[in-house]
Order: structure tokens, then sequence, then C-alpha cells
């Protein structure tokens, strides 16, 4: 373990911490080791769930999608130790069609997520100018890709690797290289959030224990994959190759960057009614 790992536990055993987590592989160097952590109250939801976790103050922290913040009831700060970003093509939130995307009129959106849907609103505007009908869909519920699917459909997390969507659409475009392409910068697609009352010590050993736990699994990736990788439908070599070159997971300026255009345009089209200047927690 890393240096001063012991005492930081024994702070966390005193504080007893919750935290919102993202249920899908992707969240797994940010969070493997956590659940053994005593003090620790791990709370696994897809991630349109998170938010609704700390507005009602089930939890004390979350790793939430990055346009909640924007959309909570509750008054949020970011807390910058960590996120779920794509630097290039994601492989994980995808948009498939069997028309020309000029061409979509309506999109049946995974529930899961919030913010994919809300990068899809600004790709397609931005980059097609439509501005199709969008369709709450339970994606998990549907299984592999068949003909019965949707003309178009937005997937997002491990069902884009196990509904195996290529055969059957014709049209497909990853969100996260989309953004890199259009913008020339890191997506965000989750990052650690907690409502502004939350008290300053919680913060601190949350972002202490975070920022450790990351900085150790990262050392350790091989290990991560094969603990998480099968259980969700991945294979090792795939899942690897996902968090080491496609995944980003440490917290910097161009994602802060980044963040601050994707909230712009989102207020720009109307994803959301209000743009909330960016507000970080103090560690």
């Amino acid at each position: 373990m890393l240096r001063g790992y012991d005492a930081l536990v024994q702070s966390i055993e005193a504080t007893k911490i919750r935290i919102g987590v993202v249920n899908f592989f992707n969240a797994t160097p940010l969070i493997d080791g956590l659940f053994n952590v005593d003090g620790i109250a791990l709370v696994p939801k897809v991630p349109s769930e998170l938010v609704g976790c700390l507005d009602r103050g089930e939890v004390d922290l979350a790793l939430a999608s990055s346009i909640d913040y924007q959309k909570s009831t509750s008054e949020l700060g970011i807390i910058p130790v960590g996120v779920l970003s794509s630097d290039g093509e994601s492989l994980t939130v995808k948009l498939c069609s069997r028309v020309p995307f000029d061409e979509v009129t309506s999109v049946h959106c995974d529930a899961d997520s919030h913010t994919s849907v809300a990068l899809m609103q600004i790709i397609l505007k931005e980059v097609f100018d439509i501005t199709p009908q969008l369709i709450d869909a339970d994606i998990r519920s549907l299984g592999k890709c068949n003909s019965e699917w949707a003309e178009t459909v937005l997937i997002i997390g491990d069902k884009v690797i196990t509904s195996e969507c290529d055969g059957e659409y014709p049209f497909s475009l990853d969100l996260g290289l989309a953004w890199k392409e259009q913008y020339e910068l890191p997506f965000v697609f989750a990052t650690w959030f907690a409502k502004t009352n939350v008290s300053e010590s919680k913060v601190r050993i949350a972002s202490m224990i975070l920022e450790r736990q990351l900085a150790f699994n990262q050392q350790r990736l091989e290990q991560v994959v094969s603990a998480n990788a099968f259980e969700r439908g991945w294979t090792n070599s795939l899942a690897f190759d996902y968090v080491t070159k496609h995944m980003n997971y440490a917290f910097t300026d161009a994602h802060l960057a980044s963040l601050t255009l994707f909230y712009d345009l989102a207020e720009k089209y109307g994803v959301v009614e209000k743009n909330r200047p960016i507000c970080f927690l103090n560690k």
C-alpha cells in the first residue's frame, strides 16, 4: 500500500463516509479496493441515479454525471480528485442508426445516462444541425441488438460492448471521439460532486482516500482489469486497452476547460436552463 495509507484508513473509520459510485467497468480504476475500507460505504448506481442520491442526502459525495452539476436541485461543488473521461474514442458511448445522422428524426436514449444524452444533443446540433425527438429507453432490458431495436439508439456503458450492435446498425458515432474532433478536448462524463454544505472533514478525508486509491490502482491496472472485466462482459485484453488508452482518470486543466465549454453549449442549446459557475470544494 501507499505510504501513510493506514493512518488515512483510521481517519475514515472514525468519520463514516457514504460514496455514490458508477456501477460500470469504466469506474473500477477509481474505486476498486474501496469496498474493503471500513468506514466507507459505497452505493453503486447507474450514472443518472447518483445526483438524486446526493439531492436526497443518501450519500455524502458521488461520481455523478457531469451535466447533473447543472441540473441538480442542490448547490453542488466539484471535488477534483478524479474523472471519468475519454480523450478521443470512448468505446462506451455510442450513437447507432440505420439511417444517416443528418436524416435522424428521433433517438431512443439509454436512460442510464444524462450526460451522454446532453452530449449527443450538442454534437447533433453542432455537426449535423438537427434536433431530434428524444425518447427514453430501457436499453438494459433489450439484450443484444436485433432488428426490433429502434431505428436510432444511444447506448452507454458496458452495454455497448455486450449488445454487439456493430452488425445491426450501418451508422455509428462514438460521442467521445466526436467531441474530441470538434473541440480538441477530452470529454468529462462524470466527476466527483458533493453538496456545498458537506463537512470540510469529509471532503478532506474523502479526497485523500480517493486520490490514493486511484494512484494505487493505476500501478496495478492488470489486477484491476482481471478482477472486474469478465463479470461485466469484457475480455481482459479489450478492457486493459480501454482503461489505458481510451479513458482518463486524473482531473486536469484540460478537463476543466472541457467542462466549461460543455456547460456553455448546454445552455446555448437549451439542454440546461441556466449555466451555474463551476465551484470547487476545498480538499
